[in-house]
């Protein structure tokens, strides 16, 4: 059970990036009040543990319903989790660019939603991995700490958020960087390694 909580809580805490994202939030929300910003975290982390918990539930049913084995979904899932880290290491979605398209998100009561709670919190690759970490739990017991462990680190997200101005100052742009390209490459490797399990089980 502690290496199941240990393996998922690593898994999801890299693909998520709290403080990557809480990054790209502080730049989003720079001209917002202190209360918009916490209710904007809170809503966006809300809906990520929603859409999450809510694929832990009814992803298994759907593939079945689709005719789609688990170690197809894999594979498409090693491969998009692949493509999230190759932007992470490329720096595709840092700070510095999008404060040149902040007018994207005029609209500030829609960043919770996106990019903020989809893709960030709860992107492909946080889904696939949740739903995979669920599909392996042998039990009700290891089925909860997989719902706790997504918690967990949706409630570290949310300690991000609301404290993005202080750890972007800390951090600085160079710091952020260096965090998101780390943190893209233990992915990248995460992600080889969901192909390499689907593509051996549909052998």
């Amino acid at each position: 059970m502690l290496e199941l909580f240990l393996s998922a809580f690593v898994s999801l805490f890299v693909i998520v990036d709290p403080f990557g994202t809480a990054a790209v939030y502080a730049t989003l929300m720079s001209k917002a009040e202190e209360a918009e910003k916490r209710r904007v975290a809170f809503r966006a982390v809300i809906i990520a543990v929603f859409i999450l918990i809510g694929f832990c539930l009814v992803g298994h049913f759907l593939l079945h319903y689709m005719h789609v084995s688990l170690s197809a979904f894999r594979v498409a899932g090693g491969l998009l989790l692949f493509v999230t880290a190759f932007r992470m290491i490329m720096g595709i979605h840092d700070p510095d660019e999008l404060e040149s398209d902040k007018s994207v998100y005029r609209d500030r009561s829609n960043i919770a939603i996106f990019p903020i709670a989809i893709p960030m919190l709860a992107g492909p690759g946080c889904m696939t991995a949740a739903l995979m970490f669920a599909t392996e739990a042998r039990d009700v017991v290891e089925y909860g700490v997989v719902i706790a462990v997504i918690i967990a680190v949706q409630l570290i997200a949310l300690a991000s958020l609301i404290g993005a101005g202080a750890l972007s100052r800390f951090f600085g742009p160079s710091g952020n960087g260096i965090i998101a390209r780390i943190m893209g490459i233990l992915l990248a490797a995460m992600a080889v390694q969901f192909v390499a399990d689907g593509v051996k089980e549909l052998l």
